[in-house]
C-alpha cells in the first residue's frame, strides 16, 4: 500500500502522513488520501481535481502529494522546515490535488 505525505502548497507545511491518518495506510490513490484528510479536518464541501505535481506551480490552491519510501520515518512536526526539506528530498511527488470551495 502506498504511503502518502501531503503538503499544503499555500502554507508549505506537511498536513498529513497516511502512515497514521485515521488508521494505517490504505489502498488508495492520492486524490482519495486528500479527500480522507479533508474529511477529517474540514466541514466545508470542496471540489477536487487530480493534476500532475507540476500543476502546483500555477498558483492553484491545493496539496502536493508525495509517496514515501517504506522505511521513511513518521512525520512528527509538519511545520519544521528541516523536516519539510528532508521529506521533499527523500520522497517523490506523485500528484497535485487542486481544491476549490463550493
Amino acid at each position: 500500500m502506498p504511503r502518502y505525505i501531503i503538503l499544503d502548497n499555500v502554507t508549505g507545511s506537511i498536513v498529513a502522513d497516511t502512515l497514521d491518518l485515521d488508521g494505517a495506510p490504505r489502498e488508495e490513490d492520492p486524490l482519495e488520501a486528500v479527500k480522507r484528510f479533508d474529511g477529517l479536518t474540514l466541514e466545508d464541501k470542496r471540489s477536487y481535481a487530480l493534476e500532475h505535481p507540476t500543476a502546483a506551480l500555477n498558483e492553484a490552491v491545493g496539496y502536493i502529494v508525495y509517496v514515501a519510501p517504506d522505511d521513511y520515518p513518521k512525520i512528527k512536526d509538519g511545520q519544521d522546515q528541516d523536516v519539510i526539506d528532508a521529506m521533499i528530498a527523500a520522497c517523490e511527488p506523485v500528484a497535485f490535488v487542486e481544491v476549490r470551495e463550493l
